[in-house]
């Protein structure tokens, strides 16, 4: 039996574990190389096929999937010189999940069906690296109904859960940075709670069994060892941290709302 080919660009901490459940589950993934090397012959050892340029994966597959890191890399891959958008046509769909602000999402489907009639839909994803390897990730979906569900079988491959948040794609995006800015400021916050109790000589591992049961809790709380230790191996995240804060200012001034919380963590933080 043929495999459903399915095009992917961005093979980070999360885009490489959501492509590979995808080739696991019967899926022809299709890929580019756009930073690193290393995930991308990873997937090739898995079967996974590599073409040299976003513009040869439209003309390879009608769904592609961006994972790439942010709104620059982007307009690269979807309106670059081989870009996306020299091969698109209106039997394909675009499927961005990406953190990026929701205005610039919204862009993006306009400028790429007037000049192509493609579909674009926002999927960003919640769950973490190993909601993303155990293919249990939550997947905030924005953009015509009818479209999500025909990606539902690549969206089910890869989360459990799936949430079609608006017939927008700005919808998707929105909630992903409201997702995003509650788990970085409480972050923060969790970080002075311990060093307050920490200066008081309470061991940090009795302070989150106590706050585990108490109002203080949080998935930050319950999950403080993993993402300390995600944290370390991949510093990098202050930098996403910091992009998300941006975007989710940068929305909110647009749409007229002040998240002056959200500001001074950035300030402080990122």
């Amino acid at each position: 039996m043929t495999k459903i080919k399915v095009g992917w660009i961005g093979l980070g901490i999360m885009g490489l574990p959501m492509a590979r459940n995808l080739q696991r589950k019967g899926f022809l993934v299709k890929l580019v190389g756009h930073l690193r090397r290393e995930p991308v012959e990873s997937m090739k050892r898995e079967g996974a096929e590599e073409v040299n340029s976003p513009r040869e994966l439209a003309r390879e597959c009608n769904v592609v999937f961006s994972m790439v890191s942010n709104e620059e890399q982007t307009e690269e891959v979807v309106f670059g010189k081989d870009g996306l958008l020299k091969e698109l046509t209106k039997d394909h769909i675009l499927i961005i999940c990406s953190t990026l602000t929701p205005h610039y999402c919204a862009s993006v489907a306009e400028r790429v069906k007037r000049d192509s009639g493609a579909q674009v839909i926002s999927a960003p994803v919640t769950g973490a690296p190993w909601g993303a390897e155990s293919a249990s990730l939550t997947f905030i979906v924005g953009g015509d109904k009818s479209v999500c569900e025909r990606c539902m079988p690549f969206f089910e491959a890869m989360g459990k859960n799936i949430y079609h948040v608006g017939d927008n794609v700005e919808a998707g995006l929105a909630v992903k940075l409201a997702n995003n800015l509650m788990a970085i400021v409480n972050g923060a916050a969790a970080r002075e709670a311990v060093s307050l109790a920490g200066k008081a000589g309470v061991k940090i591992p009795m302070l989150f069994d106590i706050v585990k049961l108490s109002t203080g809790d949080s998935y930050v709380v319950r999950n403080w060892d993993i993402l300390k230790k995600l944290g370390e191996e991949h510093p990098e995240q202050n930098r996403t941290y910091h992009k998300d804060l941006e975007y989710a200012l940068d929305y909110a001034s647009r749409i007229g709302l002040d998240l002056p919380l959200t500001r001074l963590v950035l300030q402080l933080y990122y």
